[in-house]
Parts: C-alpha cells; structure tokens; sequence
C-alpha cells in the first residue's frame, strides 16, 4: 500500500473514530481480506478465522480513539490479528495438547474435513499429488512453533517488507529474516522426511 493509502486509511480512522460508521465500513472493505487471510493461515480453519476476523475489526473500532498513527493502519490491523491469533493458540493449546490441523474443522471435538485444491489445468493424478502435497504443506505450517509462523505467513505468503513485519511483530528487519529462513528449514525437512519433496 502506497504512502497516500496509508494516510487515507488514518484519515477515515478518525472519522470513524468520531462514529462515522460508513468511513469505518469502508477500511474494513479493504483490509478484511488480507487479515482474514493471515488469520486463517496462522489458526487453521474457516470458522476461527472468521470470528478472530471479526474481532480484530470491533478491537480496533474501540481502540480508534486512542491509537496513535506512528504505522500504517494495516500494519497496526495485522499487531491486533497476530495478538489475538497468539491468544487463540496458548488457549486452545491449553484446552487440547494436539496441534492444529489446518485443514481440519471442529465437528463435535471430532472428524476432519480435508480440502482441495483444484486447478482446471491438471489431470486426475496430477490433480490428487497437488493436492496431498498442498494438504503436507499446510500441516507442516501449522506445526511451525508460533513465532516462526507469523513471520513466514506475513514474508513468504503474504509478501509483506520486512520492515512493516518487525513493526506488527515488534522485532528487528533481521530478526524477521532470521525467523523466515528457519520456517523455510523447518518446512523443507518437514516435507523432505514426509517424501512429499525430493531432498
């Protein structure tokens, strides 16, 4: 997002700061997707990401008053969505030691449901080897420890500069550096011992 954007952005904050509800409307218009997408990514499934979706967005309309614009108001979004994302898995990790499977939905504390991914282009045995290795690379995400999670959703997925993620993160450019060489070791080995890639 370009400087003006970001400047836009905070100047619709504080309309909607003072209960102009359709300037509000309008930033959720633009950053919904994103941070759904982050959210999703980082606690695993659909009905989560949804409702953490939905709470960084109320966190934020009652934290507008009194935030200051020292970031882009994205940047400040995705502090609020990593924040709760941590909470909802130091939570669930205490209710349930298992980790999450990312494609996986709760079904009465039991089944899973698995995905696909389809892609018109692929045949039928191509289509079933994408898919299981996009469902090896999912469960290989969701096993990263937290911290080399967020960091490797917001550089490698999300494509954010290293910059604006030691600023959601509250690390160094070189830390986050750090953090998405590992996640990217730890996922080759992950999927290199599982023979879903060649080592």
């Amino acid at each position: 997002m370009e400087e003006n954007d970001s400047a836009d952005d905070w100047a619709l904050a504080r309309r909607a700061a003072g209960g102009d509800e359709a300037a509000y409307a309008v930033l959720i218009g633009r950053h919904q997707g994103p941070i759904h997408g982050f959210i999703f990514r980082s606690a695993g499934d659909v009905e989560t990401a949804r409702d953490l979706t939905q709470e960084v967005f109320v966190k934020a309309w009652f934290a507008l008053g009194r935030v200051q614009e020292r970031a882009r108001f994205s940047t400040w979004l995705f502090q609020i969505a990593a924040n709760l994302c941590r909470d909802h898995a130091k939570s669930k990790a205490a209710r349930n030691a298992r980790m999450t499977n990312p494609l996986a939905r709760d079904k009465d504390d039991g089944g899973t449901e698995e995905r696909d991914f389809p892609h018109p282009g692929l045949s039928p045995d191509n289509q079933a080897q994408m898919n299981e290795t996009m469902t090896a690379l999912h469960r290989a995400i969701a096993s990263l420890p937290v911290e080399l999670r967020e960091a490797f959703i917001l550089g490698a997925i999300d494509q954010l500069p290293h910059k604006e993620i030691s600023s959601i993160l509250g690390i160094s450019p070189k830390a986050v550096e750090v953090r998405i060489y590992r996640a990217r070791k730890f996922l080759t080995e992950q999927l290199v011992s599982e023979g879903v890639v060649a080592p």
